[in-house]
């Protein structure tokens, strides 16, 4: 996973989709300004994490970035080895974990010094779900999503 990703769903079409399960906890939190196309680190994206035995679908930043200065990094993705070993990672992984919803995301292959997007989707699956980690940073809700190795459909494509 890249830099950018896409989800056509609003937070009342995914509240649809998962609340016809009987089972199901969900509270749908009003929010505002969430991107859905060419969507990029920084902007607002929709998530869906879990309070209290509750299913939330609500809106957070797309990136952990600790200090305000423009040197502290803005972490957007999440490599699954360095969560495994930094204990503020691992925290994370094991109480905040939560998904975002997307219809689909982008790579750039280089070809011929040239950077070629690829936008991949998933067959027989018009929504899916990275799984990612969330945080609050003065209050607001920030999320990095978790990557891995590539499997062999995306290893041509991107090393993540």
């Amino acid at each position: 996973m890249c830099s950018r990703f896409e989800n056509k769903e609003n937070g009342l079409s995914i509240f649809k989709r998962l609340s016809k399960n009987p089972d199901g906890n969900f509270i749908l939190e009003e929010f505002d300004d969430v991107k859905n196309e060419n969507i990029a680190p920084t902007d607002r994206i929709i998530v869906l994490l879990k309070k209290d035995n509750q299913l939330i679908i609500t809106d957070a930043n797309w990136g952990i970035k600790f200090k305000n200065e423009k040197t502290s990094p803005l972490i957007f993705n999440s490599r699954i080895e360095t969560i495994r070993e930094k204990l503020f990672w691992k925290n994370l992984f094991k109480n905040n974990r939560c998904l975002v919803p997307a219809t689909a995301f982008y790579e750039w292959k280089t070809v011929n010094n040239k950077k070629i997007p690829h936008k991949i989707t998933l067959d027989n699956c018009d929504l899916f779900f990275f799984s990612s980690l969330h945080t609050f940073i003065d209050g607001k809700l920030s999320v990095s999503i978790i990557t891995t190795e590539p499997n062999r459909f995306m290893k041509d494509i991107h090393r993540r």
